[in-house]
């Protein structure tokens, strides 16, 4: 399969468009139906399992009505005795890998991916960056050579997971590498990637919304520039530098993050999202 980076770079756009955002295209009945289709494909690999019998009992249900009627709603709980300690042996299919939440519950929740769910969040992730950069409908702004600066937990977060999915469909540049970034602390992640945006650029961000905003703030309040002389060695940082400064001189206000990068989207990801929409 070709990378999604190379079909843009041959000027195979429509083709980008059409293998990720073509579900847009789908009628309300079309979309269900491939999505009741899927739901029984998944219902019938879980109830051959030993945890799927447990939820389910011993009849499989035959159509989504079924479903809903026979198989009560679960939460956590109800697999945490099996996914806490990766018990393989319960589940229909082999992992391909883990990933877990944020652990501010007190606890890790884990959950398996298997190969085909790992793809899947890896397309799904790009389908968000198309979306995101795009105007209109069949807009691919992505370019082979884009750099993606990205402050997103890593793996084995669910985030981290997606990423490293999708970074096996693109050539894009990102900020760090997920070999630096695994390596790092949250807060040192989000340093060195501005840093390094500095003087390569940014064409995307994907971010927590509240460290976005945190930047914003410190940016407004002079500490985001940082001192132009601790870039004298970085021509290319400092000359971005200096020329943001003279926009938002020219503009009457403080410096902003849009001063010193043109951006094609921003991703944000977090619960309190919306609160910061604004």
């Amino acid at each position: 399969m070709e990378k999604a980076s190379d079909l843009i770079t041959q000027g195979r756009t429509a083709e980008v468009w059409q293998t990720y955002c073509g579900f847009l295209d789908l009628r309300m009945d079309e979309f269900m139906r491939i999505q009741e289709r899927l739901l029984m494909e998944q219902m019938h690999l879980f109830a051959a399992c030993k945890l799927g019998r447990q939820i389910i009992g011993e009849k499989v249900p035959t159509s989504v009505a079924e479903f809903r009627r026979l198989v009560p709603l679960t939460e956590y709980q109800d697999y945490e005795p099996y996914l806490s300690e990766k018990r393989e042996d319960v589940l229909p299919q082999l992992p391909y890998t883990w990933a877990h939440t944020s652990g501010r519950s007190g606890k890790y929740k884990w959950v398996p991916y298997t190969e085909p769910a790992y793809v899947k969040a890896g397309k799904r992730m790009l389908t968000s960056l198309i979306l995101g950069t795009a105007r209109q409908k069949g807009e691919i702004r992505l370019e082979g050579n884009d750099v993606i600066v990205y402050n997103l937990p890593a793996r084995p977060y669910a985030s981290g997971v997606a990423l490293s999915s999708m970074m096996q469909l693109v050539n894009f540049r990102f900020v760090p590498s997920i070999e630096e970034s695994e390596k790092m602390t949250f807060q040192e992640r989000v340093e060195k990637s501005f840093q390094i945006a500095l003087e390569t650029g940014m064409d995307v961000i994907g971010s927590m919304t509240a460290v976005l905003v945190k930047i914003g703030e410190r940016f407004a309040q002079g500490a985001g520039g940082a001192s132009l002389a601790g870039y004298l060695r970085h021509p290319r940082a400092l000359l971005r530098l200096v020329r943001a400064f003279l926009r938002s001189k020219l503009a009457g206000r403080p410096l902003l993050p849009k001063d010193v990068w043109t951006v094609k989207g921003v991703g944000c990801a977090g619960t309190d999202t919306a609160l910061y929409k604004d």
